[in-house]
C-alpha cells in the first residue's frame, strides 16, 4: 500500500491531471479516480457504457489487476501517463 502518482487524462478530454492513486487499487478504481475529473464536466457521460478501460503505453490493461501488478508488467513509472476511456 503505497501512493502512487500518475498522469490521467480520459479519451476526448484536453485536460490531463495530476491523480495520486495506491497500489493496492484495481485498475477499475484507478480508472474511477482518473474519469471523476473528465465525465460529466467536459466528457458526456456514454449512454451505455458502465466501465471504463485503462490504457498505459497503447496497451489496455486488465481491469481486474492491481496496480502494483500492473507496475511490474509495464514497467510504469510515477508521472507517466494513464489513458481513460469507455469501454465497448
Amino acid at each position: 500500500m503505497a501512493l502512487f502518482p500518475v498522469y490521467g487524462v480520459f479519451k476526448g478530454d484536453f485536460v490531463p491531471h495530476l491523480v495520486a492513486v495506491d497500489t493496492d487499487d484495481t485498475m477499475a478504481q484507478v480508472a474511477e479516480k482518473i474519469a471523476v475529473h473528465a465525465v460529466g464536466r467536459r466528457v458526456p457521460k456514454h449512454p451505455t457504457a458502465t466501465t471504463y478501460t485503462v490504457d498505459i503505453g497503447g496497451t489496455q490493461v486488465d481491469n481486474a489487476q492491481p496496480l502494483g501488478q500492473v507496475i511490474g508488467q509495464t514497467g510504469l513509472k510515477p508521472l507517466q501517463w494513464v489513458t481513460v476511456g469507455w469501454a465497448s
